[in-house]
């Protein structure tokens, strides 16, 4: 087992006696037996490739970051619904390079408000999103916006 897995047991486990709201021996060793089992799975049966690459404290303070842009969106949907809202399909580009980050950048978009993942190919992610009445589309202020703040974090947090 290498340093990335330890990594991602500790976070699963971290996060599984989170959930459970409960810290006990069983509750540490179901964890640590569900995380295990999820790593074997993800590494033989899901097709992206291995999570290599990342630097795991970064990573972590990105949870902390996400959850501080999920607020910050949530207060720009509702100006925006308040105003009023249009929604509109737009296609960005990403710089990242990882797949497993890619994807972790695809589900921050969706977990922001206003925003929903349609399709996620290569460098390419396609959007659902609110967008200002009239706007004039303006993709660059849109591509910042959206993904521009997370991208950057996550591209720190690539090797």
């Amino acid at each position: 087992m290498n340093r990335n897995n330890i990594y991602s047991v500790v976070i699963l486990v971290f996060v599984w006696i989170i959930l459970r709201e409960a810290f006990s021996p069983f509750s540490l060793i179901v964890g640590i037996i569900l995380s295990v089992g999820c790593l074997y799975f993800y590494h033989k049966y899901l097709p992206l490739k291995r999570v290599e690459n990342i630097r795991y404290p970064r990573l972590i303070l990105y949870v902390f970051y996400l959850v501080g842009q999920i607020y910050v969106s949530g207060f720009y949907v509702i100006k925006l619904i308040v105003k009023g809202a249009s929604v509109d399909i737009i296609e960005l580009k990403t710089k990242i390079t990882n797949e497993s980050l890619k994807v972790l950048l695809a589900d921050s978009i969706t977990l922001t408000p206003g925003s929903i993942l349609l399709d996620l190919t290569d460098e390419k992610l396609t959007l659902l999103c609110l967008m200002k009445k009239n706007d004039t589309r303006d993709l660059k202020a849109m591509d910042d916006f959206l993904k521009g703040r997370l991208e950057n974090q996550l591209i720190k947090v690539q090797k």
